[in-house]
């Protein structure tokens, strides 16, 4: 089993198409995807599955109920497979990944992607997810009084949840904190993608961090503990103060705990 973490965005249904709506009606936010037996599918046969049309029935979504109004998380199954299964491509060395990853298959991914984009160009992704471990930059959209502690049946986990304002509000500070600093350029870089990512969508949606299994890779008291996000911005503010030593201190020590985590990838 992957651990898997997710940073989610809910976009109101009424901005949905009609037969998008039909088809999610009845799901609800409890109904966990099962990604991984379309995904074994393809591995086996090292083939995409057959295509079906965006908004299928047999895909699904994340419903949310807030203040009156409803929020929908597609899920986006095959769209997100496709542009995975080109990132691993490009991941991994060529000889590796055509024993995974076909180049007639790739090629074939890529044009089916490239038609989308065309024939339904409001189409896109909501969901990004993480292999082991949380991204910091996902944390930098969050406040500290926003994380929530949950329990399920996998036991407890973390969960953060904000508006779209309050999350491009604080990657846009971030980003001015970064670029008058000595930080890394790389590092700047993909708190820009993640700002990027969060402006294709509409102002009035919502953004959900969920630690999901990740969360099982670690003791209930190592949970309670953790704050990474009130952590990620202490990091922030000290550097917008000109402190390095304490900004990098607390970077250090958050790299340290989450690069403990993603190890596993490696084990794996």
């Amino acid at each position: 089993m992957i651990r898997t973490s997710y940073l989610r965005v809910y976009q109101p249904l009424s901005q949905f198409s009609e037969s998008e709506r039909a088809a999610w009606a009845g799901h609800c936010e409890e109904v966990e995807q099962d990604e991984p037996t379309l995904v074994r599918k393809w591995l086996l046969g090292r083939a995409l599955p057959d295509a079906e049309p965006v908004g299928a029935a047999t895909d699904g979504a994340f419903v949310r109920e807030v203040d009156g109004t409803t929020y929908v998380c597609p899920w986006r199954t095959r769209l997100r497979m496709l542009a995975g299964l080109l990132a691993f491509r490009t991941s991994v060395p060529e000889e590796v990944a055509d024993a995974f990853v076909p180049e007639a298959e790739a090629r074939r991914a890529a044009a089916e992607l490239a038609a989308l984009g065309e024939d339904e160009p409001a189409v896109r992704s909501h969901i990004l997810h993480a292999n082991w471990h949380v991204p910091l930059r996902w944390f930098v959209a969050f406040d500290e009084t926003e994380r929530i502690l949950t329990e399920d049946k996998g036991g407890l986990r973390i969960r953060y949840e904000t508006t779209m304002d309050a999350a491009r509000a604080r990657l846009g500070r971030a980003v001015d904190v970064l670029e008058g600093s000595w930080i890394d350029e790389d590092i700047t870089g993909y708190v820009k993608e993640l700002a990027g990512w969060f402006a294709e969508f509409p102002d009035d949606c919502l953004v959900e961090l969920d630690y999901s299994s990740v969360a099982r890779d670690f003791d209930d008291e190592d949970l309670l503990e953790d704050h990474s996000s009130k952590e990620v911005w202490a990091c922030l503010d000290a550097l917008a103060a000109g402190d390095v030593v304490r900004s990098g201190r607390i970077f250090g020590q958050l790299t340290e705990r989450w690069n403990v985590a993603r190890s596993r990838e490696v084990v794996n």
